[in-house]
């Protein structure tokens, strides 16, 4: 059986983790955690993830008060599944990444989340329409699984 290996961006994580605030956003977040769901009990899929992005979902989750169990298994499953494929990030992965940052004009932390994975990944799944890109698009195929719903990080969620 072929392996694909596909990144899932921070947002959706978020989203998936994370109580709606709206009783009319809920529909996002149950639609987001099927996905999410989906793709970790797809034996087809592995998700490849950044040591940036692992700090950055455990924050994300712990400034949302999620439990600090489920945010423990989170880590866990991170680190200890063979579902998941860690890269570390280095110095000179920064550097590129603070190129295209200042390049695009979009903020360093995506392309953390990105630049580390080109190579790896043959799909990048994101609700942020920063992600449509071309830096980003060149790394893989951009979907956004929950379209046309889009998330930023500190933006309330726009249809578009």
């Amino acid at each position: 059986m072929l392996i694909e290996t596909v990144l899932i961006d921070t947002n959706l994580w978020h989203y998936a983790y994370v109580l709606p605030k709206e009783d009319n956003l809920g529909s996002i977040h149950r639609e987001t955690r099927e996905f999410i769901i989906n793709i970790l009990s797809d034996s087809s899929k592995k998700v490849a993830i950044s040591t940036y992005q692992v700090a950055e979902i455990i924050d994300i989750l712990r400034r949302e008060k999620v439990k600090e169990e489920i945010i423990e298994e989170i880590l866990e499953d991170f680190f200890q599944q063979n579902k998941f494929i860690i890269k570390d990030i280095t110095s000179s992965i920064v550097r590129l990444c603070a190129k295209f940052s200042l390049s695009s004009n979009i903020h360093i932390y995506d392309y953390l989340v990105a630049i580390p994975l080109k190579g790896i990944v043959t799909k990048i799944y994101s609700a942020d329409d920063h992600f449509q890109h071309k830096d980003f698009k060149e790394i893989a195929e951009v979907i956004n699984p929950i379209s046309p719903w889009i998330l930023r990080e500190g933006r309330r969620p726009e249809r578009r």
